[in-house]
């Protein structure tokens, strides 16, 4: 089976919450059992290419990112997850990702103006680079609200695409933590996504969510240890039973395992 992850965050290379912990483990798991497994992450400015390793894969240069009317070529670097086989491929482009910090800056807490740029580019450029390689998963595996746009983009604006046509895509919650709200509409601009989507019922109170988006989107909803009862009023409202894979990370991979293979095309 093959499983795509898409998580801004990933230990050792870069950590927010519960979540980098998690796919320290859980992917490297699955590939064991067997699994073709790829894992897509920032390549932040805190992420030293010497120090961990990283070298940049010459069949995926180019990859060409439009975000609004902008065009925007990057690099793609691969890394190895220490003690484990499993290899991390990075999104590395210096317009969007030079900072040394993910989301916020670190001394002042402040949420970074042009997060709703670097998002963009983020979600696409996933799922950009699955098209360029040609691989065609059976699940997308998205985590928490820095993923949020990637299960609209395959359901809208990637639809046509091949590689994507048998695609199941789960979106899993971990904790309670929601940064991905805008105040306007410009994230979705930036998505160019196709005329026929109504930009104004993707907003929510005159926002957008991107949590929201991911729940309303994916095919499958999962919860994980560190999620209580924050979004139990969101999920009701959306008619959203979420599954709860919970437990030692021995435990959440074979779970996943038997929860995958249940429901993969």
């Amino acid at each position: 089976m093959k499983i795509l992850y898409a998580a801004a965050e990933i230990a050792p290379f870069a950590r927010m919450t519960y979540t980098a912990d998690l796919l320290r483990f859980l992917p490297a798991s699955l590939q064991d059992q067997g699994h073709e497994i790829r894992i897509l992450l920032p390549k932040y400015g805190s992420i030293n290419d010497r120090r961990n390793r990283l070298h940049e894969v010459i069949r995926l240069s180019g990859i060409e990112v439009k975000v609004g009317d902008t065009v925007h070529t990057m690099k793609i670097k691969v890394a190895s997850i220490p003690n484990a086989k499993l290899q991390v491929y990075f999104l590395d482009s210096p317009t969007f990702f030079k900072k040394k910090a993910m989301f916020s800056d670190p001394k002042t807490g402040e949420f970074f103006a042009d997060n709703d740029e670097r998002l963009a580019f983020y979600n696409k450029g996933v799922l950009d680079t699955v098209i360029h390689l040609g691989w065609k998963p059976d699940i997308i595996h998205c985590h928490d609200w820095p993923a949020g746009l990637i299960p609209l983009l395959v359901r809208t604006k990637y639809k046509e695409e091949s590689v994507f046509e048998k695609t199941k895509i789960v979106y899993n919650l971990h904790h309670g933590e929601n940064k991905g709200i805008f105040d306007n509409d410009r994230i979705l601009e930036l998505l160019g996504l196709p005329e026929d989507v109504d930009r104004a019922s993707l907003m929510h109170d005159g926002k957008v969510d991107m949590l929201r988006l991911g729940l309303q989107y994916s095919d499958y909803v999962v919860t994980g240890n560190h999620l209580k009862d924050q979004f139990d009023s969101l999920f009701k409202e959306l008619d959203i039973s979420p599954t709860k894979i919970q437990g030692s990370p021995e435990d959440v991979s074979a779970q996943f395992a038997d929860y995958y293979s249940k429901i993969a095309p």
